[in-house]
């Protein structure tokens, strides 16, 4: 089983590291696969690809990338262009499947990073985040997850190079489609980590 890292920032978006450090450490932490996830930009991923290839590194680059809908945020993956934003979430799914994607319900009920409220949402996506590393609602997540009866999924939703692999999916291959099939574990952030992580940003702006 490869070991994947499925939501991670870079500076891409609202990540506080290089893509090229983010890989690094990935390596470091024995991940084999990886997603660049920035929000509404596959740049990250593009850049990630290109790295690994003129570096060779052994790690795998799963492009990815987080959408924002008009009722919340949606993860992208095995595309390799921009998606439209603002669209509805059934919308944006049925585009993602278009372009061959797949797709997953983003840190559901979590409102302050704009996860979805609408349990509707739940009917559109392949599969669901259902242990976010940052979200309170991770129950209810996983609870609408199985009465829709959706894969689920785990994400670090790391912003920076050291909250790699807070969370880790097992995956059968590198292929995209493994993905709806992952096995995952991992720990939710402590208290403390999340103010840090608030403070950094806040101090990066002045």
């Amino acid at each position: 089983m490869l070991k994947a890292e499925l939501h991670v920032h870079s500076r891409y978006s609202d990540g506080l590291d290089s893509v090229e450090k983010l890989l690094k450490e990935a390596i470091e932490r024995g991940l084999d696969v990886i997603s660049i996830t920035d929000h509404d930009t596959i740049d990250g991923s593009l850049d990630a690809i290109e790295f690994v290839e003129a570096e060779k590194l052994e790690i795998i680059v799963i492009p990815g990338i987080e959408v924002s809908t008009s009722s919340g945020h949606l993860l992208v993956y095995g595309i390799l262009r921009d998606v439209e934003s603002n669209l509805s979430m059934e919308d944006t799914c049925i585009s993602v499947r278009e372009m061959g994607g797949i797709s997953a319900l983003a840190h559901p009920f979590d409102v302050l990073r704009k996860g979805t409220t609408k349990v509707s949402d739940y009917r559109f996506a392949d599969c669901i985040e259902v242990f976010n590393a940052k979200n309170y609602f991770n129950f209810l997540a996983s609870f609408f997850a199985k009465r829709f009866g959706k894969h689920g999924i785990g994400g670090s939703d790391a912003h920076c190079a050291k909250h790699l692999g807070l969370v880790v999916n097992y995956l059968s291959s590198a292929d995209k489609s493994a993905i709806l099939n992952a096995l995952f574990d991992g720990k939710r952030q402590s208290f403390i980590e999340r103010v840090s992580f608030l403070l950094s940003r806040i101090s990066q702006k002045l």
